[in-house]
């Protein structure tokens, strides 16, 4: 009877310290187990944005090859393109060949590579009695990409249009971190651009921008140096 009231309060503490042993326990494997668990989720917030780029470039990917594969080039009617390969019935892989001089060759490559983004994969070229080149490219299929450079599939080089130094001018330039980008007018037309960009309607790659000008090179290796606030460029 007299042992009782003394037995209860024994009771009582001891499962107050157990309660308190447990919690702090508890709260001693949440601050070793955490920098661990912080980890594992900034690695899944990593690989659930790989997955969703990973996605995204594929459907972009997808959406540019059925565009390709319904291009309709009518310049070059001389020109054949088709599906070289396929993945879960998207095109992945795409051809073109043909017969015609090397001038015709390039305004049709300039006009699918300013509408698509592609690799080439392989190329055969073969000179004709007539002067025309014999082409077979294949290309892979990548999604668009802004600011692509030109490349230049052709067998051989051709003489570059004339440098008219009155169509362009160097307006201003911007730098932002390690890249510069140059504003350039074109025949009136307007122009941001940075180096390997590729200005189809003249036909030159900028090879070079800096704080006050810049480089473009044709296709015959000929480069135009285009300074600030000048008209024209000159001749190197």
């Amino acid at each position: 009877m007299f042992l009782s009231p003394y037995l209860k309060i024994k009771k009582v503490s001891f499962f107050t310290i157990h309660g308190s042993s447990v919690l702090f326990l508890l709260l001693l494997q949440i601050a070793a187990w955490y920098p661990f668990l912080s980890d594992a989720q900034e690695s899944l917030k990593q690989q659930s944005r790989l997955e969703y780029r990973a996605v995204e470039q594929w459907r972009k990917t997808q959406v540019q090859a059925k565009q390709l594969a319904l291009a309709q080039f009518e310049s070059a009617s001389w020109a054949q393109h088709y599906i070289v390969a396929s993945d879960q019935n998207i095109p992945t892989q795409w051809g073109v060949k043909g017969s015609a001089s090397i001038r015709n060759w390039q305004i049709l490559l300039e006009q699918i590579e300013t509408q698509f983004h592609l690799v080439l994969l392989s190329v055969l070229w073969q000179r004709e009695a007539n002067g025309n080149w014999q082409g077979t490219l294949e290309f892979g299929i990548r999604a668009p990409k802004e600011n692509r450079a030109f490349h230049n599939w052709l067998p051989a080089k051709i003489q570059a249009d004339h440098f008219s130094r009155n169509d362009w001018q160097l307006l201003s330039t911007m730098r932002i971190g390690q890249n510069t980008s140059a504003l350039l007018a074109y025949k009136e037309r307007r122009h941001w651009v940075r180096q390997g960009s590729w200005l189809a309607e003249a036909g030159l790659t900028v090879s070079s921008v800096s704080s006050d000008q810049v480089v473009l090179l044709a296709k015959n290796g000929a480069k135009q140096v285009l300074l600030i606030r000048e008209q024209g460029g000159s001749h190197e």
